[in-house]
């Protein structure tokens, strides 16, 4: 026995060893509970799980990504959206913004937001909260995926500041299994 796993002695499919080895390097913190989202009947969504999609295929959409629209709150209650980038890295995203941006401004007051991906096609819709975070606890693979995603690493920025964005509950809109696979995730 050479001491892996038996699970990945196993022969796989290419597709399936794609997804194990994206899985690998950008693994899950904790699964989310998976559940429908709460829609008026008219819409006539499935209430059942037949046909939920697995938080893998969220992941996978939030991780490649490369633009990103965050909303926040204005001190007034008003809505204030902005494109941006970031890294979705152990379920969480990182991002970092002038301190005296509006969105900056927004969170330190309220740090509720949302973040949705560039694709709307295959929408996901990122419900959290962002809070203000040291370089020195941004994971260890941020600067390198920054700079390999960007072209900058990811690091102390004069004037910046670094915020990580904790998911709440997340929603997927897949537009072509829009009548299947509409998917709610929720993080407890």
């Amino acid at each position: 026995m050479s001491g892996m796993p038996a699970r990945t002695a196993r022969k796989k499919t290419p597709k399936n060893s794609q997804k194990n080895a994206f899985l690998a390097v950008f693994p899950a913190v904790k699964r989310p509970r998976t559940t429908r989202p709460v829609a008026p009947t008219t819409y006539r969504f499935p209430t059942g799980p037949k046909g939920l999609l697995d938080w893998s295929w969220a992941r996978e959409r939030l991780i490649n990504s490369h633009n990103y629209v965050i909303i926040t709150v204005r001190p007034d209650g008003r809505p204030h959206a902005m494109g941006m980038h970031g890294l979705w890295i152990d379920d969480a995203f990182y991002f970092g913004t002038g301190v005296e941006t509006r969105k900056a401004k927004n969170l330190t007051r309220n740090p509720s937001c949302i973040l949705v991906n560039e694709r709307l096609d295959e929408l996901i819709i990122v419900e959290g909260t962002a809070t203000p975070i040291a370089t020195v606890d941004l994971p260890e693979s941020a600067s390198a995926a920054s700079k390999a995603k960007y072209g900058w690493p990811m690091g102390d920025v004069p004037g910046g500041v670094k915020f990580k964005l904790t998911p709440r509950v997340v929603f997927a809109f897949p537009e072509k299994r829009i009548a299947a696979a509409v998917t709610r995730w929720i993080f407890d």
